[in-house]
């Protein structure tokens, strides 16, 4: 497995907004990591069957569908990543994608067999994303997702329009939940930036079938093309 300032006047107060509104996302509040890690412990909590602990290699995981799920760090020393987007690889390698053609400095891929508790585990594509080494010693998951998120306080945003929070995993990749079960199509989505992906051999016009759908740029939202997976936690 694999990583959120001071406001002097109240000018700069107001081109802050208006910049975090140009991309699409903002922080509304103040609290809003606060509100945001209260949103997605009340999806935990709502199905607590999907959550589950890697004691090898201490971190959290949260499961959308089989094989596919957002995992977070119980500590940053003990992992080369502290948030991890897993999804099943088979779909997109059958709409081309070639997985030894991406970077492995930023995917890593691991192909389907035993985990190490010895569980049949499938093809999966995991994307990455490191914060820090630092230790830290939390107690339990919701403990977990809040260290990491107070030791980068920039990376939670919420997108008022929506109605849910956008969790950056760099380079305009992103795991988003809903501020509130019921209040959105989907309760959490998965957004790859689909440039690399397509380099690598993915095939866009095929991507019908696989659960992933395309998303052009946008010069509203400030972002580039896009792949996008949606879950819907009821089903």
């Amino acid at each position: 497995m694999i990583n959120i300032k001071s406001i002097l006047t109240i000018a700069l107060s107001s081109v802050l907004v208006l910049s975090l509104s140009a991309c699409g996302t903002k922080n509304v509040e103040e609290n809003v990591t606060d509100k945001g890690i209260s949103a997605f412990n009340e999806i935990v909590k709502t199905y607590p069957d999907k959550k589950g602990f890697h004691d090898a290699l201490q971190h959290w995981g949260f499961e959308m569908n089989p094989g596919e799920k957002l995992e977070w760090s119980k500590d940053m020393s003990a992992n080369k990543a502290d948030f991890a987007m897993v999804v099943l690889a088979e779909p997109l390698i059958k709409a081309g994608l070639d997985v030894e053609k991406l970077d492995k400095n930023v995917w890593l891929f691991a192909e389907a067999g035993k985990d190490t508790m010895g569980m049949e585990q499938p093809a999966v594509l995991i994307l990455p994303y490191d914060i820090s080494d630092t230790m830290m010693t939390t107690k339990d998951s919701n403990d977990s997702m809040k260290a990491l998120l107070a030791a980068d306080k920039d990376n939670l945003k919420y997108h008022e329009d929506k109605q849910h929070y956008v969790l950056n995993m760099g380079n305009s990749n992103e795991a988003i939940w809903t501020e509130k079960l019921g209040l959105n199509d989907s309760d959490m989505v998965f957004v790859f930036d689909a440039k690399p992906l397509i380099t690598a051999g993915l095939d866009i016009n095929k991507l019908e079938g696989s659960g992933w759908v395309f998303k052009e740029a946008s010069d509203i939202d400030k972002t580039p093309d896009q792949i996008i997976k949606t879950y819907d936690l009821k089903k």
